[in-house]
């Protein structure tokens, strides 16, 4: 059910992100054909509208994010959601997956858009120096792949812990005593609740024990940084078990 549930929240938000993402692809090629043909007044309004059009991708990452919650599982749809026979463990995932798919595909989308313009950007220089470039860029990458894996795990788990943040702050806004302002209630249970894990992180840190950052060469050597991974996995787990408590003893739908 889950993969059902996944596939009706991948085509919702697709309808959002997609035809975003064609728009700046198109606007970049559009943009490097210009740089190409050196028609610079053109060259500053493609410009100006892939910067609008990244910074507009930026926002409705974390608006749609936050709608497809709050209105699906909190608004009306919710009466139809709580029904389907589904946990609400599935919901919240449905939801959270789909989030973080569309986050690691404008991520891919910046880097496309990042080799297209440098793709018509690289005038005069040989096909050999590019491949050259790319070699270098693979070998380096090949020879630290375990920190680099380490680093994108992070950025996830990361990022994870975020949307599940917008969840809890979210859950908690319609509690039953904060009826009349859902919205401020979340906005201030969000804010709260980093300051929790702000101050519960900065606690914990000072026990630690010091590292000689120079004889650390790797991440994995770092372990400041694995006990950070481990920390973010658990306030994962912790915002994860929060958000569905609330949906299963607190639910107060629209």
């Amino acid at each position: 059910m889950l993969g059902k549930l996944l596939k009706y929240e991948l085509k919702a938000s697709g309808r959002t992100f997609i035809p975003l993402y064609i728009a700046i692809i198109v606007v970049a090629i559009l943009n490097g054909i210009f740089m190409k043909i050196d028609i610079f007044q053109i060259q500053g309004i493609g410009i100006l509208v892939l910067t609008s059009l990244f910074m507009a991708l930026g926002v409705l990452t974390i608006v749609v994010t936050i709608q497809r919650f709050r209105k699906n599982l909190l608004g009306d749809e919710g009466y139809l959601m709580f029904t389907l026979p589904v946990s609400t463990s599935s919901l919240i995932l449905s939801k959270c997956i789909t989030a973080l798919i569309y986050a690691v595909l404008s991520f891919i989308v910046a880097v496309v858009t990042f080799s297209v313009l440098m793709f018509f950007s690289a005038s005069g220089i040989e096909f050999a120096e590019i491949l050259d470039f790319f070699n270098n860029v693979f070998k380096l990458g090949f020879e630290n792949f375990l920190d680099i894996f380490l680093l994108l795990l992070t950025m996830l788990i990361s990022y994870t812990s975020f949307i599940l943040l917008l969840y809890t702050a979210i859950s908690m806004g319609q509690l039953p005593r904060f009826n009349k302002h859902r919205n401020v209630s979340a906005f201030v249970s969000f804010i709260i609740i980093n300051m929790i894990i702000s101050t519960v992180g900065n606690t914990i840190e000072r026990f630690l024990p010091r590292e000689n950052t120079n004889m650390i060469y790797h991440l994995y050597q770092s372990s400041h940084f694995m006990f950070a991974i481990l920390g973010s996995i658990i306030l994962l787990v912790i915002l994860f078990v929060a958000t569905k408590y609330i949906l299963d003893r607190n639910l107060n739908l629209e």
